[in-house]
Formats: structure tokens, C-alpha cells, sequence
């Protein structure tokens, strides 16, 4: 891979692209007016989790459907999908938002937790999805999932299938080969569009014939490019977009890193008989349209659907065109 990211372990960092977002982050979670006014809001609820620490939810709506949302990242918050209650509560449907352990608004862990392996697992947090459910008394519910949280939206629906009536996997790609080749792909096509750059086009030809050059421009150059053509191709970040970018917890981040293709999704994926959709956006760094084609035959029951001038983030590139697919299949299958 001709690129800054061939000397990175994409799978430790799972999103590195996502991550450049968030450059300006420090480690250090100090809590802002946001977090204190979210934790009175109406419909909040912290859950205990196995008895040593509680999860922020926040139920948004009074609808009979009710959906759970997943947020990726990992150790991302919540905020980012504050778009959907825009479109799905005046739709009969109720969500809920979930901040996973040791995300913002969630109990953030102790330095002891912090070097406890076990905590940083993604089958650890399918358990915790499940006592979030039994801690909301929900049953025959929606499971939605972005990025990182639709793999634990799959191994979930596998593990605990007869309390889930239908699963959206959105943005994301189970299986590390095509994960990576994706990954290839993206990252050539932002070095591409950089060498057509008059403004880069003689920094990117030193650099193709291995001459000296700034690499420090070239970075700064290739995570912007990267980011507004596969990750968010907005021109102006919404409030609710930049919070995430500031809240996101980078420490806890690394330590769930490694445990993100720890499972065997592709072994789950015939065993899911329930109702899936699979949605990416058009543009979508971690996941190509062919991709999701080969996906969605590997379900017993899927659809799919592309998200146009759309990237990673796509509800939020192209709502218009992301929401009503979503609110027919839920509709559809409920």
C-alpha cells in the first residue's frame, strides 16, 4: 500500500481514517457543560453493568418499535446519531442511544480496568448489549449498528437472535481480507486525486520516485483529502459531529483495537435467519458497493442499499436518501 497507512496496524486502529477527525484530542475525557445537561435529560438511564460499572442510555420517543442504536468508533459517542431523532420517533419508532463502556457519557474505567484485557473484548460487550436490553426491558427489538457497532450489532444477533426482529448493519465490512483490500483501495485514490493537484502534484511525484519531500504536508494533505472524499463529504461539520470528534475517548479506543476481528463474523453470518439490511454509502472507505453485493447473498434473509454522494458517515452526508430506507425495512419487518 502505497500510503502512510502501510506502516500501521489498521486492524489495531480499526478506523484510522475516522480517528484523523479527531487529531486534536487528548486522552484526558475532562466532562464539559454537554455531558452534565445530557446526564438530566428526559428518557436517561445509566444501567450496571456485571456490578462494577454503568453505561449512559437515553430513550428518545413513545412508539412501539423500538431500536437500539450502536454507535462505532470504537469509543465513540452516541452524539452523532442525534440526527435520527429527527426521522424515526414522528415514525412510531423508538430509539435508544447507548453510550458502550468507556465512551463519553458512559462511567469512564479506572486505570486498573484500563489494563484488564478482558474488558476490551468484543464478545465483552456483547454482554453488556444484552444486560442494556434486560436494563430497558426490551424484547423483539431493532438492532442497529455503524462502523465498528455493526460488528457488535452481528455477533449480538447471533448470540442472542430470538429477542432481535431485525438487524442493520450499516457502513462496515466483517471480514478482514476485504476490510484491508478496501482499505488499499481508498488510500490509493486519495493519493491519485493528490498527485492531480497542481498544489500537490510535484510533492506527490518525488515522493513516486522516492525523492525527498515534505512528508509532514503530505500527511496533513492525504487526511483531509481521505476524510472529505471517504469519510464525511460535508464542507461544514454539524454541532453534533463535532462533539463527537471531541468526546471520542482515543485511550480507550486503542485497548479495543485489537479485539475487533477477534471473531468469526463469517461463521455467525449463516446462522442469522432473522430480517437484515445492509446500507453503505457511496463513497464509504471500509466497504465497496461489490462488496456488499457478495454480503448480502451470504444472509438468509437481506437487502441492501447504497446511500448516493454519500461517505462513511453517510445519515449524515445524505439523510434524505439514508432515512426512508431505513424506516421501511424496520416498518416492513416489524
Amino acid at each position: 500500500m502505497a500510503t502512510p497507512f502501510a506502516t500501521r496496524n489498521i486492524r489495531t486502529y480499526f478506523i484510522v481514517p475516522l480517528l484523523l477527525l479527531i487529531t486534536l484530542v487528548t486522552n484526558a475525557q475532562e466532562k464539559d457543560s454537554t455531558y452534565y445537561k445530557k446526564q438530566q435529560e428526559p428518557g436517561v438511564k445509566k444501567i450496571l453493568i456485571n456490578g462494577k460499572f454503568w453505561v449512559w442510555t437515553q430513550k428518545i420517543g413513545d412508539g412501539k418499535i423500538n431500536v437500539l442504536l450502536l454507535h462505532g468508533g470504537p469509543a465513540q459517542s452516541h452524539e452523532y446519531f442525534e440526527i435520527f431523532s429527527k426521522y424515526l420517533p414522528n415514525k412510531g419508532i423508538t430509539i435508544y442511544y447507548y453510550d458502550q463502556f468507556g465512551s463519553y457519557f458512559s462511567e469512564q474505567p479506572t486505570p486498573q480496568q484500563l489494563n484488564d484485557t478482558s474488558i476490551w473484548k468484543v464478545s465483552r460487550y456483547v454482554e453488556e448489549i444484552e444486560q442494556v436490553r434486560k436494563g430497558l426491558n426490551l424484547d423483539h427489538f431493532f438492532i442497529y449498528g455503524h462502523s465498528f457497532g455493526s460488528l457488535l450489532a452481528l455477533a449480538y444477533t447471533y448470540q442472542y437472535q430470538t429477542h432481535v426482529k431485525g438487524m442493520i448493519f450499516s457502513d462496515m465490512n466483517p471480514f478482514p481480507k476485504d476490510f484491508d483490500q478496501r482499505i488499499s483501495s481508498t488510500s490509493a485514490q486519495t493519493d491519485s486525486i493528490l498527485n492531480a493537484s497542481p498544489k500537490f502534484n510535484s510533492l506527490m511525484q518525488n515522493k513516486q520516485k522516492g525523492l525527498s519531500y515534505d512528508q509532514n504536508i503530505y500527511q496533513k494533505a492525504f487526511d483531509s483529502t481521505f476524510t472529505r472524499t471517504f469519510v464525511l463529504r460535508l464542507d461544514k461539520l454539524p454541532d453534533a459531529m463535532l462533539r463527537t470528534k471531541l468526546h471520542k475517548n482515543m485511550e480507550v479506543a486503542r485497548k479495543i483495537g485489537p479485539s475487533t476481528f477477534s471473531l468469526d463474523y463469517a461463521g455467525m453470518i449463516s446462522k442469522i435467519t432473522v430480517p437484515v439490511l445492509l446500507i453503505r454509502g457511496e463513497y464509504d472507505f471500509i466497504i465497496s458497493t461489490g462488496q456488499l453485493k457478495k454480503l448480502n447473498t451470504l444472509f438468509a434473509k437481506s437487502q441492501y442499499y447504497v446511500v448516493p454522494n454519500a461517505g462513511h458517515i453517510c445519515f449524515i452526508d445524505n439523510p434524505d436518501q439514508y432515512f426512508p430506507g431505513l424506516i421501511a425495512f424496520i416498518k416492513h419487518n416489524n
